[in-house]
C-alpha cells in the first residue's frame, strides 16, 4: 500500500471524539477545517502549512469564533526542537481612547474593533515555516466560502441567540430575513469566497495596503468606525516572541506570554500542585481546581496585574513560585474565598483553536479569536467577514492593557505544549489550546491535570465534566458531575452552584494531541463543539 493509500484509509477514521493513534495527528473545532488540514499533510505540506490551512478554513467555517476580522495566536515547536511563539495579539486603531469609544460601544459596532491580525498572522507563518505556496494553503477555505456547508445545531443555536443584535450587513450575510439559518441548510459566503480568493491571487498585502484595505477603511468611515487605511498599513509584522514555562510535576509546561491567557494558566497549574494530592474525578480535585480558577482570575483583577506586565515578558521567563504559594495558602485558610470580585457572569466568550503535528515532529498549537460569539455584531458586506470586539476587553482606568491608542487588548488565548522531563531529555506530551474566554485557562488546566494527574486517555480528558470557579466567588459545573456529595463541598466554599448541561458551549472546547511514549500521536476534538480529529499514517 502506498503512503496516499494509507492516508485516503486514515480520512475514513475520524470521529467527533478523537482519532486513532498515528504518526500524526490534526484536531479542530470544525470537520471541513479538520479535513483541509489532512489534504495538505497529504499534498507534501507540513504541519505549518496544515494549521494554516486549518486556520483559513474556520475563518469560513466557523465564521462566528474566528475570520479574516480576528487575531491569530501560535506556538510552535519546529522538528529541531526549537519553540516561539507568534505573537498576533491585535492593535487598536490610533484613534481609539475613552474619549473617543463609549462603553457601550466598545462592546458592539464598528468602534470596537481593533485591527484584524489574522491574514498578516497566517500569511506569515506558513511562508516562513510552511513548504507550500500560499494560494494552495488557501484552497480548502475558498471552496468551503464557495459551495457552502450544512448549518449545524450549534450554529443554529448561536445564530438564533444573537439574531436580535446582529447589525446591519452581519444580518444580511448571516442570517435568513432576520432568522437563523435552519440546521442544515448550505450556506454559502460568496463575499468571503471572493476576499479569499483576492488574498490568494494578489498576497494578503492587499489587506493592508491595497484594495481590500480600502474597502475597510470605506467601511468604517460609512459607520463611524476608527480604522484608516493609515493603520491598515501600519500593521505590522507579528512578533516571535519565547514561551513562558513553568514546571508541573515531572513535566515542563509551555504556553504564550501577555497579552494572552498563558500567566493565568501557569499560575494556575503552581497552585493545583501546591494545593496538594488530588486526581480526577475525585470531589477533592473538583473543589481544588474550581478554588485556583477563581484565586487565579480575582488576582488578576485585584493585584494590579503586575505579573502580567509585558515589559517583564520580552525575552520570556520563568514565573516564580511566590505568587503560586501566596494563593495556595489563601484558599487553604479560606480567606481567599472572602475576597470576591465583581459580579456573577462571565462574558460568554468565543474563540477556535487547533492543534497539528507531523510526522517530522512539527507541531502547531494555533488560537484565533473574533472576541465574543459573532464578533462585534457587523460585518463588512463587499468582503463577507465579521469584525472583532476586542476593544471591549481593554479596561477605562490605567492598566497595562488599558484602552488607548495602539493598545494591545488583553485575551485568555493559551496555546499549550507539555514536555516530559525525564532522563534528562524533554519530549512532547500534550499540544492543545482551547476556546471559550476564561474557560480557556480552566478547561486547559483541567484536561493537563487528567492526563497528568489521573493518567487518563486524551479523548476521556477532554470530554471530562469540568468546572469553573468565577472571580466573583461563583461556580460553575456541568450536570454529569453534580453528584451530592460534590455539591454539598462546593457549597461551603462558594455558595449555590451554577448548574450546566453535559458538555456545555459555556464550558470551553480544547483541541488537542496526545504524544505517546511509543512515537504515536493521539487527537482528540471537544465534544462542546462541532470539532473532529483524525490520526494519520504514512
Amino acid at each position: 500500500m502506498t503512503g496516499r493509500e494509507n492516508l485516503e484509509q486514515q480520512k475514513d477514521l475520524p470521529s467527533p471524539g478523537g482519532g486513532r493513534q498515528g504518526q500524526a495527528a490534526v484536531a479542530t473545532a470544525f470537520p471541513l477545517a479538520t479535513e483541509a488540514a489532512f489534504e495538505i499533510l497529504r499534498e507534501g505540506g507540513n504541519a505549518i502549512d496544515a494549521g494554516a490551512a486549518a486556520a483559513w478554513a474556520l475563518c469560513a467555517c466557523e465564521p462566528s469564533a474566528s475570520g479574516l476580522g480576528g487575531q491569530t495566536i501560535l506556538l510552535l515547536r519546529l522538528a529541531d526542537g526549537k519553540m516561539l511563539v507568534i505573537d498576533g495579539h491585535s492593535r487598536a486603531p490610533a484613534a481609539a481612547s475613552p474619549c473617543s469609544i463609549t462603553a457601550q460601544e466598545q462592546r458592539i459596532g464598528h468602534r470596537a474593533t481593533t485591527v484584524p491580525s489574522t491574514p498578516a498572522v497566517l500569511d506569515y507563518a506558513q511562508r516562513k515555516y510552511g513548504a507550500l505556496t500560499p494560494g494552495r494553503v488557501m484552497a480548502p477555505a475558498i471552496r468551503i466560502a464557495e459551495d457552502g456547508y450544512a448549518i449545524t445545531p450549534l450554529q443554529h443555536r448561536q445564530a438564533r441567540v444573537v439574531a436580535g443584535k446582529l447589525r446591519g450587513a452581519a444580518s444580511e450575510l448571516f442570517l435568513r430575513q432576520g432568522s437563523p439559518p435552519p440546521v442544515g441548510d448550505i450556506f454559502r459566503q460568496p463575499a468571503l469566497a471572493a476576499a479569499l480568493r483576492r488574498l490568494a491571487t494578489c498576497g494578503v498585502e492587499d489587506f493592508y495596503r491595497g484594495g481590500i484595505a480600502r474597502l475597510i477603511a470605506e467601511d468604517m468611515r460609512a459607520h463611524g468606525g476608527l480604522i484608516t487605511e493609515q493603520d491598515l498599513a501600519e500593521c505590522v509584522l507579528p512578533l516571535e516572541r519565547e514561551p513562558i514555562s513553568v514546571n508541573y510535576r515531572d513535566h515542563r509546561v509551555f504556553t504564550v506570554p501577555p497579552p494572552g491567557g498563558g500567566v493565568q494558566l501557569l499560575l494556575g497549574l503552581q497552585v493545583l500542585e501546591r494545593l496538594g494530592p488530588a486526581a480526577p474525578p475525585d470531589i477533592d480535585w473538583y473543589e481544588k481546581v474550581a478554588l485556583t480558577t477563581s484565586a487565579v482570575f480575582r488576582d488578576r483583577e485585584q493585584r494590579g496585574s503586575k505579573l502580567e506586565d509585558p515589559a517583564a515578558f520580552r525575552n520570556g521567563c520563568m514565573l516564580t513560585g511566590s505568587s503560586a504559594r501566596l494563593l495556595a495558602a489563601e484558599i487553604a485558610a479560606g480567606t481567599c474565598d472572602r475576597r470576591h470580585g465583581p459580579g456573577a457572569s462571565e462574558e460568554p466568550g468565543d474563540t477556535t483553536h487547533l492543534s497539528v503535528s507531523d510526522r517530522q515532529g512539527n507541531v502547531v498549537l494555533l488560537t484565533q479569536s473574533i472576541q465574543s460569539v459573532f464578533g462585534a455584531k457587523v460585518a463588512h458586506p463587499k468582503l463577507g467577514f465579521l469584525y472583532n470586539n476586542y476593544l471591549y476587553t481593554c479596561p477605562r482606568h490605567p492598566h497595562p492593557f488599558a484602552l488607548a491608542r495602539n493598545c494591545q487588548p488583553r485575551s485568555n488565548a493559551a496555546p499549550t505544549l507539555v514536555l516530559r522531563n525525564r532522563a534528562h531529555t524533554m519530549t512532547p506530551l500534550l499540544g492543545l489550546g482551547s476556546a471559550g474566554s476564561r474557560r480557556i485557562i480552566s478547561s486547559i488546566l483541567q484536561v493537563v491535570s487528567h492526563v497528568i494527574d489521573g493518567n487518563g486517555e486524551i479523548a476521556d480528558a477532554v470530554a471530562a465534566p469540568r468546572i469553573h470557579g468565577l472571580s466573583s466567588g461563583k461556580v460553575w459545573i456541568e450536570r454529569s458531575a453534580s453528584s451530592n456529595a460534590l455539591i454539598a463541598k462546593l457549597r461551603e466554599r462558594f455558595g449555590k452552584p451554577v448548574l450546566k448541561s453535559r458538555h456545555s458551549f459555556a464550558m470551553g472546547s480544547v483541541q488537542a494531541l496526545h504524544f505517546l511514549s511509543s512515537g504515536a500521536v493521539s487527537g482528540a476534538a471537544d465534544p462542546r463543539r462541532d470539532g473532529t480529529a483524525i490520526a494519520l499514517h504514512y
